[in-house]
């Protein structure tokens, strides 16, 4: 009787504690890929990042001393920045609907993305979150836009 319990203990145990290793494991190489792609965006291969996010398993973002670098994968196509934090002269976010208008609720965005001027008069927008078939609510995208503008204009 005990026998058979402790081994109904085990079987139930194994079902409940083997997925949860598997999912974890499988985080952890998901974000290691995602800070290789930008490592490989990074001059100095040598420092760690300071800061990053990563965000629906295609976007990132880290800083790593004055040096700013972001990606984002796409079906239809990809981008890759790297900014010194140095040149930028403004910072804003900037929040549209669907018709390219400032939305009145959060519900309304159809795109978000952080707008730096650099210095050499250039405009770069950092993508957060465009709406599109696979990807059409917003998410973590908002704060994770805010917490970037804070960080990017402290360093102006």
């Amino acid at each position: 009787m005990d026998i058979t319990n402790t081994i109904i203990g085990i079987v139930f145990f194994s079902l409940i504690v083997i997925p949860i290793f598997i999912i974890n494991n499988n985080v952890r190489k998901r974000k290691n890929q995602l800070l290789n792609t930008l490592n490989e965006l990074s001059s100095d291969k040598n420092t760690k990042f300071s800061d990053t996010d990563f965000w629906t398993n295609n976007s990132g973002i880290g800083i790593k001393g004055d040096e700013l670098c972001f990606f984002r994968n796409g079906e239809e196509h990809s981008m890759k920045e790297v900014i010194n934090v140095k040149e930028v002269k403004k910072c804003s976010l900037f929040q549209f609907d669907k018709h390219g208008n400032t939305p009145k609720n959060n519900h309304e965005i159809n795109k978000l993305a952080l707008h730096l001027t650099l210095s050499n008069h250039k405009e770069v927008n950092l993508i957060f979150f465009h709406a599109d078939a696979k990807n059409f609510i917003i998410g973590e995208e908002f704060r994770i836009a805010k917490k970037w503008l804070d960080i990017i204009t402290s360093k102006i």
